[in-house]
């Protein structure tokens, strides 16, 4: 017996060789495997024949042993990951091949016998009993231990897999939602690299949003196109896609990248027979790389893919796999999640701005009287900030915002009375005294959703303290406008009533013609004078641009009111003074206007200045210098002053001055006549031309109009006869 076993020692290779022989249907299936994954399987089958002999060494020592040797073999193997089906295969053809061979062994040792045969026969067939127990067991046993640990593995990967879901469904900003899924993918899949691209709608290109395993240098200048490989297979098909491969240069990581040794079968040397060839391995190094990219897709657009990146060479299990794809398309959720939210932030910033450079005041509160939204006019109103008012009590509203009305005990009963009629739309007016006399409106209404079901209330808050002091200028308007015309027409009646009624001398008769004429001019200027303000006001006012010598209409202009006044006008100008562009007949009429108050409400010489100046137009004003030496950002000007000796204009007055109809509370200014628009017109006139006018005024020692224009409004040749409104 001890003769036959070491006569199977003595050929253990050779029938290693046919037992893989024997064995090569099964090896079928591993074509497509590398040259490595065979010799590996060869040498799985050789070291289970040499332990299969040894153990029938052993058995006629010690049976315990055997059985022993047999479970520790059961649980290696299970831990080399070798299919229990093939493991027990390999036993039953080895047990053909040693038959094959101990036949042999008969024909060589002649003093076997049959006795011995039988013995063989006894011994191999225990032991193959005991295989089907002693190896199937603890395969069994230790697969189920890896079932339990996987189990329990993946339980805490969906736990992880569960916690990540709920952080990136709060996270509503792309890059921190991209640094978490990030972090998670690299601990969940066991790998120092991954990243995260996303489409550039514009280029069509893929950029790498966040990655982690890769440089900055990558993150700031990759750029991938859609239509190359890899990325168009895997947005192309929708779904995970595996390589053995990377897309990254070795400059791009930032963790070192590990080399295998990979067996290969060694060339057959010669005068050797194919029989007895045996492997040799070769250990070329090179990276053992593997990749996998899911495709982040949402409803209705790519939104980019997302990739790990061993540097092992990891192989992942398929259940690994659904989950990356699955990650994905959570991915694809919160992106979507995020640039909804992110586009409701734009529109919400727009809105804010929108509502609060309105100059009302909005407040919407919900269906329990918290207040939702108020605009910052709002808030200024009811005199508190606006993060303290969000979320606040609509009670609020009623105690700030009428604190300093008139009579709030009333004003607030009258509120409370509105929020009981919400849906008349009710309108509430009242007057804060504090800290300035403030006319407000207050309109309530109702907030409903789309099945028409109340939600909230609104208020708009106005200030018509303008609207109201407007409905007072136009009544005022009316009424001055009225005693205005009503003299020349009282006039212009009373003397034609005069020459219908009577025979009158030709002498009295022209004068008195003359009064209804000179009455007649006096309303026509009135009347023109009124046009031309609902003109301005209206926005209809158009500019004639002509170079016009200033000088000269300053002389033709003084020297006809002097005539037709019987007033000393006196008229000062430069040496040279250049052309400037202007519309001549406006001009002519903002010169009219000043020298005609100076004569009407002064009395003694009046005296028109022309000078150069240099001026400089900024956001809140001008500055200008009289001196004609150049200063940086100035520019040319020519500069107007019509001076008088009257009474002056109070210091309290000077800002009123050019608002329509005003006139100096005195006893000459109620006595004069005339529409009290002049110098309202004037200023809008100068404006116009992209200028400024003021006054200079002391109680008792009269008042210097000053006005400004531009030298250089635009070039001669090229405004000539043009229109500007």
């Amino acid at each position: 017996m001890q003769k036959l076993i070491e006569f199977l020692y003595e050929h253990l290779q050779n029938m290693t060789d046919d037992l893989i022989n024997e064995y090569q249907e099964k090896l079928e299936r591993y074509r497509g495997a590398s040259a490595f994954e065979k010799e590996n399987i060869k040498a799985q089958t050789q070291g289970n024949l040499a332990l299969m002999l040894a153990l029938f060494k052993n058995q006629e020592k010690n049976m315990d042993a055997f059985t022993a040797g047999l479970a520790d073999l059961g649980e290696r193997r299970a831990r080399q990951g070798f299919p229990l089906d093939e493991l027990l295969q390999t036993f039953h053809l080895a047990r053909e091949v040693v038959y094959r061979y101990v036949r042999k062994g008969f024909k060589k040792y002649p003093d076997l016998q049959t006795k011995h045969l039988l013995e063989f026969d006894m011994v191999t067939g225990a032991l193959f009993a005991q295989i089907d127990v002693a190896v199937v067991k603890p395969y069994l046993q230790f697969q189920e231990n890896i079932i339990q640990t996987q189990q329990s593995f993946l339980k805490h990967k969906f736990s992880s897999l569960f916690k990540l879901v709920e952080a990136i469904s709060n996270k509503l900003n792309i890059q921190e939602f991209c640094e978490i899924l990030m972090d998670y993918l690299c601990r969940f899949y066991d790998v120092k690299v991954s990243a995260i691209f996303l489409m550039d709608e514009s280029s069509r290109e893929l950029y790498p949003q966040h990655a982690t395993g890769l440089s900055r240098r990558f993150l700031r200048e990759q750029r991938f196109s859609i239509t190359g490989a890899p990325f168009k297979q895997c947005l192309d098909s929708g779904h995970v896609l595996v390589q053995d491969d990377t897309p990254f240069a070795a400059d791009d990581l930032l963790v070192p990248i590990p080399t295998v040794e990979t067996p290969v079968q060694a060339p057959v040397e010669k005068g050797r027979s194919k029989k007895g060839e045996r492997p040799a391995p070769v250990a070329p190094a090179r990276p053992a790389f593997s990749s996998v990219y899911a495709p982040i897709i949402g409803r209705q657009r790519i939104y980019g893919l997302v990739s790990i990146h061993s540097l092992e060479g990891r192989r992942y299990a398929q259940v690994e796999l659904q989950q990356l794809e699955t990650l994905a398309r959570i991915a694809a959720v919160a992106l979507e999640n995020a640039r909804f939210y992110d586009n409701l932030i734009e529109e919400k910033g727009k809105l804010d701005a929108i509502v609060n450079s309105i100059s009302d005041g909005l407040i919407l509160t919900n269906f329990h009287e918290e207040i939702v939204f108020i605009n910052e006019q709002a808030a200024r109103y009811l005199h508190i900030p606006v993060p303290k008012l969000v979320g606040a009590s609509a009670s609020l509203i009623p105690q700030h915002l009428l604190e300093n009305a008139k009579d709030p005990q009333a004003i607030q009963a009258a509120y409370l009375r509105a929020l009981m009629n919400i849906a008349d739309h009710p309108i509430l007016e009242f007057t804060l005294y504090r800290p300035d006399v403030t006319d407000l409106r207050v309109t309530m209404f109702p907030v409903k959703d789309r099945d028409q079901r109340f939600i909230g209330r609104g208020l708009i808050i106005e200030d018509v303290s303008r609207e109201k002091e407007i409905n007072r200028m136009k009544s005022e308007f009316v009424a001055i406008a009225s005693h205005t015309m009503r003299t020349p027409m009282t006039s212009i009646l009373g003397f034609a009533s005069l020459l219908i009624e009577r025979q009158l001398h030709p002498t009295i008769q022209n004068k008195y013609l003359q009064n209804i004429h000179r009455e007649s001019q006096r309303l026509m200027a009135i009347l023109n004078d009124m046009l031309d303000l609902a003109n301005i006001e209206a926005g209809k006012m158009s500019l004639k641009l002509v170079p016009v010598d200033l000088a000269q209409l300053a002389g033709d202009i003084s020297k006809e009111l002097q005539e037709k006044n019987n007033r000393e006008i006196t008229l000062r100008l430069p040496v040279k003074l250049p052309k400037i562009i202007v519309d001549p007949e406006k001009l002519r009429q903002v010169f009219q206007n000043l020298v005609t108050n100076a004569l009407k409400y002064a009395d003694g010489p009046v005296q028109i200045t022309v000078a150069q100046w240099h001026a400089l137009k900024f956001k809140n004003g001008w500055q200008h210098s009289r001196t004609a030496a150049e200063a940086p950002g100035y520019f040319p000007a020519v500069a107007v002053s019509v001076e008088d000796q009257g009474e002056g204009i109070p210091a309290d007055q000077m800002d009123e001055i050019f608002e329509p109809f005003h006139r100096v509370d005195s006893e000459r200014t109620q006595k004069a006549t005339g529409s009290g628009l002049g110098l309202t017109i004037a200023r809008y006139i100068v404006e116009a031309h992209g200028g400024k006018i003021w006054v200079e005024s002391k109680p008792g020692k009269g008042c210097c109009f000053t006005f400004i224009l531009p030298q250089d409004l635009a070039r001669p040749e090229r405004v000539q006869g043009r229109l500007v409104s």
